[in-house]
């Protein structure tokens, strides 16, 4: 019979390597122990706090022997906030254990043989701190003041933010001023048991580039002081020159957005520019949360792509169209093919803004698109969701056989399961992991595939 390790016993463990949530992972008996805040290299006591079939979670107790780049967190709430992963880690050992994720789901899920030596070192950010472009947060009215943060992990318990070190500075500065005016105004967060409030969440996103602010009130319901709240930050702040209002009732969703979106004061969208094109941003449009490191990575896709003047290009899953108008001067068409309409519509917007004329977008399913247009591109660019690409679409790219493929992705696991399908006619050449988000658990990664000659 098993001998099952019941929650509260202690025990010595060897932590072996990271998770995908930058746990530290230990066996007990060939079973898992998934430990926060441990680290590889590490002989520490933590206590059993869950039980499952095939791998247990514990609490780290003591570190009997400490890995030596183990360093402070800069953020003082850090262990409470669940935010990041990875600030009691020097930040170039974070670069070596992100490209190790990577590595282990190959070894995981890719059934064919690959040299490591084509999964490169991981690209460090250009910005450790203060990286972030946007940022959204729940309230709560505690204590006869409004605050925001995030919610502990596994919990109900909001966990105070005043001072986000990873969020761009003015994101920080007007969520300040946005509360305090809040409580003068003596409006309130929403809350679910007394019913009292409106505001559930506010988001905030700055451009670099040009400094413009947008910021979007998450509602329960219409509130007339949000939209004078929304009045006064445009007319005294030169730097927030959008505000919207989103009436969203459903408590349980994790979706903001509703149809129910309202421009309250200032203009529909904050311009961002990356490689001299202007991008259009509404709230609800997906854009690089790391602007820096979003313009290292579409340089890497143009060095990859070795594209030339005569070649059809596809960028599936497009968005915006950020890689579609980099890729736009190296080739002779670009198709951005998107189905998300709030992405679509500012797509359209930027491609008129720039003038391309060398861009066709199209809107619907990639795999639908690709057969009913009956493009044969020389290249295809994927940046598909967490999700990956799925079977459907990778066994109809292996029989189409596009001659090149540059897969961007956000998730080892679907990455590698996807390159395994692919492998079947495309040779794995090489995959370059980004530091898209800096001393969390997350890698981005770009990876480059060339049709089987033989």
């Amino acid at each position: 019979m098993e001998n099952r390790l019941r929650p509260g016993t202690i025990i010595d463990l060897e932590i072996k390597r990271l998770g995908i949530n930058g746990e530290g992972i230990g066996y007990h008996e060939k079973k898992a122990v998934f430990v926060d805040f441990a680290l590889p290299l590490e002989t520490i006591t933590a206590e059993i706090i869950e039980d499952n079939n095939t791998y247990y979670k514990a609490k780290l107790v003591d570190i009997k022997i400490k890995n030596p780049k183990r360093v402070e967190p800069f953020c003082p709430v850090y262990h409470e906030c669940g935010g990041c992963q990875l600030q009691h880690l020097e930040y170039k050992e974070t670069l070596f254990l992100k490209r190790d994720l990577i590595i282990q789901a190959m070894k995981r899920y890719y059934k064919k043989p690959f040299d490591l030596r084509n999964i490169k070192q991981t690209v460090a950010s250009p910005d450790k701190t203060h990286y972030r472009n946007k940022a959204s947060l729940p309230l709560q009215y505690k204590l006869g003041k409004n605050i925001i943060g995030m919610y502990k992990p596994n919990s109900n318990h909001l966990v105070e933010i005043n001072d986000c070190p990873i969020q761009e500075a003015d994101i920080n500065k007007f969520y300040t001023l946005i509360l305090n005016q809040m409580d003068k105004r003596k409006m309130l967060a929403y809350n679910n048991t007394s019913k009292t409030g409106t505001v559930r969440f506010i988001l905030i996103r700055k451009a670099l580039a040009t400094n413009e602010v947008q910021v979007t009130f998450i509602l329960k319901e219409t509130d007339e002081d949000v939209t004078k709240l929304g009045e006064y930050l445009v007319d005294k702040f030169k730097e927030i020159v959008s505000v919207y209002a989103v009436i969203n009732d459903d408590l349980k969703s994790r979706e903001f957005f509703t149809k129910d979106t309202n421009l309250i004061a200032g203009k529909e969208t904050i311009n961002e520019v990356l490689n001299d094109v202007v991008f259009s941003l509404k709230p609800d449009a997906f854009f690089q949360l790391n602007t820096k490191q979003a313009n290292q990575l579409y340089n890497k896709i143009i060095e990859l792509g070795n594209f030339k003047k005569t070649d059809v290009v596809v960028d599936a899953y497009s968005g915006i169209a950020p890689i579609a108008q980099y890729i736009a001067p190296h080739v002779k068409r670009v198709y951005a093919i998107e189905s998300v309409d709030a992405s679509y519509q500012s797509a359209k917007e930027t491609i008129i803004q720039n003038t391309n004329k060398n861009i066709d977008l199209l809107k619907g399913d990639v795999t639908v698109l690709l057969k009913q247009k009956k493009l044969t591109p020389d290249v295809i660019v994927f940046d598909p969701p967490r999700t990956g690409l799925g079977e459907r679409l990778c066994e109809f790219l292996i029989k189409q056989k596009t001659p090149k493929l540059i897969y961007v992705s956000c998730n080892p696991s679907t990455l590698s399961k996807d390159l395994n399908l692919l492998s079947e006619v495309y040779d794995l050449q090489t995959i370059t992991p980004f530091d898209m988000f800096p001393y969390t658990a997350h890698v981005e990664t770009i990876t480059l595939l060339s049709l089987k000659t033989a």
